[in-house]
Parts: structure tokens; sequence; C-alpha cells
């Protein structure tokens, strides 16, 4: 029997190289990609307890501008998602949450502090944060590998999270445009 906590995670694995995921799909292959038109009431935030402290805590210690990247790339996973993966399934206060604290490790008390990469440091106070506001060890994990992977842009074979997939597709979108 399959553990349920894999697909509701987001860890249900898929290609990592967006060259394999989209080589041949039906609506994101080829040079007129489908593009859907959405309004901002079709991407309602989550909204729980571990949310709403985990958004004070990102919202105290980065800057308004990595806030409101956090958000974008919360929006464009969701809308990539709906537009060319509708069967995928996940947790969307998962994602949010990856989205909200993929780059915590930037931050100042927390890159002054370490000789990691942003990444690994975020995702280690990430998991952490998680855990101590009462989410559960899936998800805090979720995160966690989310965030280290986040940045493993045109890394070829093998395969990622499904909330890393899109967590790194969305970041990427909202950085370069890609």
């Amino acid at each position: 029997m399959a553990d349920p906590d894999i697909a509701f995670y987001g860890f249900t694995p898929v290609p990592r190289d967006p060259d394999v995921l989209f080589d041949g799909h039906p609506t994101a292959s080829g040079d007129r990609p489908k593009q859907d038109h959405f309004k901002v009431t079709d991407f309602p935030l989550p909204d729980s307890p571990v949310v709403r402290q985990v958004k004070a805590f990102v919202e105290k210690e980065l800057a308004e501008q990595t806030v409101n990247h956090s958000h974008r790339v919360y929006v464009y996973g969701v809308a990539l998602v709906k537009t060319h993966f509708p069967e995928w399934s996940y947790d969307l206060e998962t994602y949010y949450l990856a989205c909200l604290l993929h780059d915590i490790g930037t931050a100042d008390r927390f890159l002054s502090t370490t000789k990691m990469s942003f990444e690994f440091k975020g995702a280690i106070v990430a998991r952490d944060l998680i855990l101590k506001v009462g989410g559960v060890e899936d998800q805090a994990d979720s995160i966690c590998d989310a965030i280290i992977r986040h940045q493993d842009i045109f890394v070829k074979g093998g395969n990622i999270t499904m909330i890393g997939q899109i967590l790194q597709l969305a970041t990427i979108l909202d950085n370069v445009g890609m």
C-alpha cells in the first residue's frame, strides 16, 4: 500500500530536466505554449496557523521585494500547474510555505552565520521553523528538499519532487522570465 503522504506533500517524482518534462507536452511544447487567463481570485493563499506564523517570520526577516518575489513564485507555480499539469496533485499549503521560505537563507541573520549556500542554510532554517510552529515532518521535509534543490537549474537527468519542480520552474520564471 502506497503512502498517501508522498503525493499529498509533493514527493511524487517528476523529471528534473525541463526539456524532458516538457518534451512533446501537448500544452507546453512548441513555439506557442498554452497560456490560460487567470484572475487574482484564482489563487487564494492558504491560511492556517502554520502559514500565519511562517508568513510573519518571513516578513520580519526578508526584504519586501523578496517577500513579493515569493508570492509571485506561488502564483506562477500554481498557474503553471493548472495550465500544463492539471493532473498533478499536491498540497497547496505545502507549496505556499516552500515559496514563502525558499529564499530565507538570504536573510542577513542566516547568511552571515554560515559557510553553506543560502539554499542549504535556508532549507535547514525552514525545516526547523515548520516543525516548531506545528507543521508535520513530511511537510517540513518536502519544503526542505524543495528549497535545497530550487536553484539546481539546467541539471540533466534524474527526478525531482513535484513541489521542488514547481518551485524551481516558478522561481526561474520570476527571476529571468524563462
